[in-house]
């Protein structure tokens, strides 16, 4: 896969988990947060796996390897989501976000010492700079509130999210995108259900399904479970662990922006020198493989010429 075909990818990937925090507002007016979850993966696991028979793309898995992807989806989106879900109850929006930022730090560490992945000096500072670009956009909005259970949640999401790529880099290298992606949401349904029928079945059961919720609840399935995720798993193969989550800071960055088209809200000065800082650490992390880019292009055009 070319290089900036994978960076397009990592981009497409971001992008679609910002848009999901848009219409979890539309989907949360019918249903309650492990309503939304469950029926996204549900949906998700459907669609995969029709599209693998149809596709006749279906793989032989291991024994070993299906233990392994039971592992993935324990990790994320499982534990991720019960940990972020349950930590916007006692965190404010913005300490979240600031916490959240430090997945790429926590990422690169557990690839380094797992994974033996190489870290360079230029990984490493755009790794730091992204997140504190995050950092100083969070802090614009002057409401910084945790609890300590608030913050045990966030660290359990944390946890949730370096695992679940620390396992899932070795499985790129041995199945396809679809496999991985379609086993990863099956296990995380069937995790999903038992909390869904204990927590909310009742509500569900009663609530009025309109065409609004439904139809938010589908748009979520198919572009933030089945599209992120593919994008993403694609991502990871092609550049490790440590390299991919820095671009997850670019979440916050298209949230402000889509916020700001969408619903108007202004953007202040702090929060544009936090994207500038949160695009430059992105820039830094990538140095190495731009810099080897933009030479094969001037290699092509004095061909050309």
């Amino acid at each position: 896969m070319k290089l900036w075909v994978t960076y397009l990818r990592a981009i497409g990937a971001m992008l679609c988990w910002a848009i999901t925090f848009v219409w979890y507002k539309i989907a949360y007016e019918s249903y309650r947060p492990y309503e939304v979850v469950f029926f996204r993966l549900f949906l998700a696991t459907i669609a995969l796996f029709l599209f693998m028979l149809i596709t006749h793309k279906w793989e032989k898995i291991e024994g070993k390897d299906l233990l392994h992807m039971m592992g993935v989806a324990f990790f994320e989106p499982f534990l991720y989501f019960i940990g972020e879900a349950n930590a916007m109850q006692y965190v404010s929006s913005s300490f979240a976000s600031i916490i959240i930022a430090t997945i790429p730090i926590f990422a690169a560490l557990g690839a380094w010492i797992i994974l033996k992945e190489k870290l360079t000096i230029y990984v490493i500072m755009g790794v730091i700079v992204s997140s504190l670009g995050v950092v100083v956009m969070s802090l614009g909005s002057g409401d910084v509130r945790a609890t300590l259970i608030g913050i045990m949640y966030l660290a359990l999401a944390i946890f949730g999210a370096v695992g679940y790529g620390l396992m899932l880099r070795p499985l790129t290298l041995k199945y396809s995108t679809i496999t991985i992606v379609s086993y990863q949401t099956l296990f995380g349904a069937l995790y999903f259900l038992p909390i869904f029928l204990l927590v909310d079945g009742r509500h569900f059961l009663g609530v009025e399904h309109t065409l609004r919720g439904v139809s938010t609840v589908m748009a979520m399935s198919l572009v933030a479970t089945i599209g992120a995720f593919v994008l993403f798993t694609d991502v990871i193969r092609v550049l490790g662990v440590a390299r991919s989550n820095v671009f997850s800071n670019l979440i916050p960055v298209f949230t402000v922006i889509l916020a700001y088209l969408i619903l108007g809200q202004q953007i202040s000065l702090r929060t544009v020198l936090g994207l500038s800082l949160t695009l430059l650490g992105l820039l830094l992390s990538q140095y190495l493989d731009l810099k080897k880019l933009r030479q094969r292009y001037l290699m092509g055009k004095s061909t050309v010429t």
